[in-house]
């Protein structure tokens, strides 16, 4: 899954070039987004209901399945349909990962092993545009797909052979069988939530390119939004426990402001990732390869970062001092980022994105260490699940609102731009060319450097907007409870000695 995040980065100018579909390059991220958004809590939901070694299973087949549409899709809708079949399996994923860590690790230790398995992350992203840049121009992007049909396998073999779990905590749903747990689903939640998150994506996508903003289209869907958003929260405080989402675990500050946190620190990552290809390959002019390896410079240093701040909190118990540091660094980073232009030497942009990278790697794992932290103290296993479904969904929410968000800024800005640097060409003709046709819009290579300006500053554009959400998550940050987790892993074990000496006790007493 985390190589499928990253590998496809570096392809999408190729990709949106040959399906001639630069306008439907926030579909290709946020089609994926979408499903993987709205299904967090949905999974979070069966795993509390399920076994989750069958349902990890279950979602590792439907990610493969959507990967082999995108791989042999010959029209950009079918590639667009495979995203979303593999975003809802990408959903099971991650959630599958974050809670089934709960049966196989006790909570003073879970800040380092979480880390050593987002580090996994880490590593395949880092991995992700250098074989996706390989892939590129050497075969076809359609193998950065065809890649995860031999991993899925052994993915698949893994788990099924080596996966043990402890007895996970049962309740009288998950007895009761699949006739009646059916029923406790949340299909008009889910039906609402779906529907209002694609809803917004589709405004943020055709406002002020395919449509006016003032035109009846978006006016209808944004309006749509906010009456679809509304009714789902009141459903979800109608059916309380047996919602998507229980709205008790947002009245719970930790797991509001670190859903909160979660949302912008993703925004700002995804603009990021998506957008930096466009300016290696478009601005510069590298190829895929070079592209991917240039991503390096952010990749690495939030890996490192990711093990560094996983082992502080493992040994000092603090997390939130490692969140504020780091989103200082990456707040610095950021800024600096929105300075890059065509003339940028490398050693500039390699150290803005090293500093971004490590700020990112910090910020990312500690919030979830914090509600598990919390869930321990005041819920049940069960609600580990739910509650890291909740955080979970509100962080891809807020990449898949960046990646049309960005989408917008970097198609207006072209629209700005091109008739002030390049005149003799319209907007409309450099969007259809796409971003890797550039060279070919004119023999003058005056107008060449220009369109490659235009680009710039479009993805300029960009990176501001990032650098205003990096900002705003500080102070969202602080919401979040100064917990240590050392602390509250000792007291959770004092009150089951005393729950086991008291029933022994009363045993002897009985006896």
């Amino acid at each position: 899954m985390a190589l499928d995040t990253t590998i496809i980065t570096v392809a999408v100018p190729k990709i949106t070039t040959q399906f001639n579909a630069l306008d439907q390059v926030g579909w290709v991220g946020s089609a994926y987004l979408i499903t993987l958004t709205a299904f967090q809590p949905i999974s979070g939901s069966v795993y509390r209901t399920y076994n989750p070694k069958t349902l990890y299973i279950s979602f590792v087949i439907l990610f493969e399945v959507g990967s082999t549409l995108c791989a042999a899709a010959p029209e950009i809708e079918v590639f667009i349909l495979g995203r979303a079949i593999a975003g809802i399996g990408a959903a099971g994923l991650l959630q599958g990962a974050l809670g089934i860590i709960t049966f196989i690790s006790p909570l003073e230790k879970r800040p380092i092993h979480m880390a050593v398995i987002i580090s996994v992350f880490g590593i395949s992203s880092s991995m992700g545009p250098i074989l996706g840049g390989v892939f590129t121009d050497r075969v076809s992007w359609r193998w950065c797909f065809y890649i995860n049909l031999p991993l899925g396998l052994l993915a698949l073999v893994l788990v099924v052979f080596f996966m043990r779990l402890k007895t996970f905590e049962r309740n009288s749903t998950k007895e009761a069988g699949w006739k009646s747990t059916h029923k406790d689903f949340d299909v008009i939640g889910i039906v609402l939530l779906l529907g209002f998150v694609s809803c917004l994506c589709i405004a943020l996508q055709d406002g002020g390119i395919n449509q006016p903003w003032n035109s009846s289209e978006v006016i209808g869907l944004l309006v749509g939004f906010g009456l679809m958003k509304v009714a789902f929260w009141v459903w979800q405080w109608h059916l309380g426990e047996k919602a998507l989402i229980p709205v008790r675990f947002l009245r719970q500050r930790t797991v509001a402001f670190g859903s909160g946190f979660l949302f912008c620190d993703n925004m700002s990552n995804y603009l990021k990732l998506y957008y930096l290809p466009f300016y290696f390959q478009s601005v510069r002019g590298t190829s895929a390869i070079r592209s991917g390896v240039d991503y390096i410079a952010l990749a690495v240093p939030q890996f490192v970062a990711l093990l560094v701040s996983g082992g502080l909190v493992t040994r000092f118990g603090h997390y939130m001092p490692v969140i504020l540091v780091g989103q200082v660094i990456c707040t610095i980073g950021t800024g600096l980022l929105t300075r890059i232009d065509i003339t940028t030497p490398t050693a500039h942009w390699v150290t803005f994105l090293a500093l971004t990278g490590i700020g990112l790697g910090m910020g990312i794992n500690a919030p979830h260490i914090a509600i598990q932290a919390v869930m321990e103290t005041h819920g049940s296993e069960s609600d580990v699940f739910l509650a890291n479904g909740v955080a979970t969904f509100f962080s891809q929410l807020g990449g898949t609102i960046a990646i049309p968000i960005g989408n917008a800024f970097l198609l207006n800005g072209l629209g700005k731009y091109i008739p002030q640097y390049a005149p003799e060409l319209s907007a409309q003709t450099v969007v259809r060319a796409g971003p890797l046709a550039i060279d070919r819009l004119s023999q003058s290579t005056v107008t060449v450097h220009s369109i490659r300006l235009a680009y710039s500053k479009a993805i300029q554009h960009i990176l501001i907007y990032a650098l205003a959400v990096v900002c705003f998550s500080i102070p969202v940050a602080c919401g979040m409870q100064w917990l240590n987790v050392k602390k509250v892993s000792q007291e959770r074990e004092s009150r089951k000695r005393g729950t086991t000496n008291e029933v022994g006790e009363n045993t002897i007493k009985a006896g």
